[in-house]
């Protein structure tokens, strides 16, 4: 005898209701549980992304309320740029010594201080200085900024610094106002 079905057992009023049951059942699985579990999960996400951005909020806080308070003591000022002015010719001439002292002053090593004349012809208001200098990168922050308070600075057409720790080389070619 071979096996027969659970269904054909049954009366066929009782295996309606059951199949109609059933399907109220997938029903309600694939319109009810199936879309809120995809709601709860989106909502899992929104309530990580509030999480992550309070413990950011509580991080920066404190740099807040700093700056809050330097803002209300009338904020921190910043050096006044001096006018900006040409190197006469004498000035230019003595260039390669002014632009060492300066080195010299923030602690750097002076490798070389070369002046490029041929930057000043036809005409040219500027002057190319390629400045090579040894020492740590606190040294060259300050030379950069004491090179930016001459008068005659322009701007840095380029910088290459070595790789490294410790002191390292920088090549700096700098544009210095000249007539």
């Amino acid at each position: 005898m071979a096996p027969r079905s659970v269904l054909s057992n049954l009366p066929p009023r009782t295996a309606l209701y059951l199949l109609i049951g059933s399907g109220v059942v997938v029903l309600f699985v694939l319109l009810g549980i199936i879309p809120m579990q995809k709601h709860l999960l989106q909502q899992d996400s929104q309530i990580e992304q509030v999480k992550f951005r309070i413990e950011e909020q509580h991080a920066l806080h404190p740099i807040y309320m700093k700056m809050l308070s330097i803002a209300q003591a009338g904020g921190v000022k910043a050096p006044k740029l001096p006018e900006k002015q040409s190197l006469g010719q004498k000035d230019v001439s003595e260039l390669t010594d002014s632009m060492a002292r300066l080195i010299v002053k923030t602690g750097l090593e002076a490798q070389s201080v070369v002046p490029d004349p041929s930057t000043l012809g036809k005409g040219s208001k500027a002057l190319a200085v390629n400045i090579h200098v040894r020492g740590s990168l606190e040294q060259f922050r300050a030379f950069l900024g004491e090179l930016a308070m001459m008068g005659s600075f322009e701007n840095i057409e380029t910088l290459r610094i070595a790789p490294g720790s410790g002191p390292r080389d920088y090549t700096v070619t700098v544009w210095v106002a000249a007539e």
